[in-house]
């Protein structure tokens, strides 16, 4: 852990003094770390990085991980923002999902994060596995809103080739089934005051996550460490994802990147509509035009229309936007739109 965060320092370097509105420390468990390495960590972004109070600073954690003292650390390190990998209350699913707490300690995790200062806590909530029954996933809804975080992030068990679950032949919910939990969880965040901004992501008024809006809207972004993405610009360049290359690259002088790639200005459009359809607040496609300067394709764009008819897409004076019904197979139609 030393040697990457030695790496990290090098690697930051690099953007010196370069201003960043967020800050987002994640893509793992960041705060298995000792409380030590995390203080260097913070030290790290600090010293190459400029940003104020004010920005929102994120790491993620899991419950396991949080105690008092590292909570403080954290707060007082300026971390404005945590997100708590909590999945599901359901100890059964929490055993098979092989994670390392149990329910009481998330709640427990939870009120550590509120006494050391916390006033914007992210609850990820996994559904759709494959026994659960739709009580189960009711009664998951129902703790994870009535907890009281200021955000909460919404995820389908998926099965990923080589996985423990891959080998086991374990088989992922059918896609109406996942498409019927997802619309009851919807429907029942929107009672409990969360509003959807985003396909996956619900938050109190005014606490929606600014890091993550920044991808969704092709913001430009730096990425550290291993297999970390950037982009600038309509560039994307990343890291490698091997560990030992990177340690080795970085200690040797040289750049860590392992691949990059421009996109045209057709291709940034099509991104952008892609992403722009994942928002509540759905995409100006004229305004998206003039930013790229140039246009949907007509073949795009009767897609788009015969969406529109289906019932999947909504449209309103320019701006499209997907309907619950259309959130269900957003997948699927941004395939057809590619």
């Amino acid at each position: 852990m030393d040697a990457y965060l030695d790496c990290l320092q090098t690697e930051a370097q690099t953007y010196k003094d370069t201003p960043v509105e967020t800050v987002y420390v994640g893509g793992g468990t960041p705060t298995f770390m000792a409380a030590r390495q995390i203080e260097r960590l913070f030290h790290i972004i600090k010293r190459n990085f400029r940003y104020f109070k004010e920005n929102e600073i994120t790491i993620e954690a899991n419950p396991e991980d949080i105690e008092p003292v590292k909570a403080k650390l954290l707060f007082d390190l300026g971390v404005n923002r945590i997100s708590v990998g909590v999945q599901t209350f359901n100890d059964k699913y929490l055993k098979y999902l092989g994670r390392c707490h149990d329910s009481q300690k998330a709640f427990d995790a939870y009120a550590v994060l509120r006494k050391a200062g916390f006033q914007n806590i992210n609850v990820d909530l996994m559904y759709a596995f494959p026994e659960q029954t739709d009580k189960e996933l009711a009664d998951d809804v129902a703790v994870a809103a009535g907890l009281g975080s200021e955000h909460l992030s919404l995820y389908t068990l998926t099965v990923d080739e080589h996985s423990r679950f891959y080998t086991q032949k374990i088989k992922e919910k059918d896609n109406h089934a996942q498409g019927s939990q997802y619309q009851r969880v919807v429907e029942s965040l929107d009672k409990a005051g969360f509003s959807q901004y985003e396909i996956s992501n619900f938050a109190k008024l005014g606490q929606e996550s600014r890091h993550n809006k920044n991808y969704w809207l092709g913001g430009n972004y730096v990425g550290l460490g291993v297999g970390a993405h950037s982009h600038k610009e309509g560039e994307r360049f990343w890291n490698t994802s091997k560990f030992q290359d990177y340690l080795a690259r970085v200690k040797a002088g040289q750049s860590p990147r392992e691949g990059t790639e421009r996109l045209t200005s057709h291709e940034r459009l099509t991104e952008a509509l892609l992403l722009g359809l994942r928002m509540n607040e759905g995409v100006k496609i004229q305004s998206m035009e003039t930013r790229y300067q140039c246009s949907l394709s007509n073949d795009k764009k009767k897609k788009l229309r015969d969406f529109v008819s289906a019932g999947f897409l909504w449209e309103d004076n320019g701006t499209i936007g997907a309907e619950l019904k259309g959130k269900r197979v957003l997948d699927e139609l941004s395939v057809q739109l590619l």
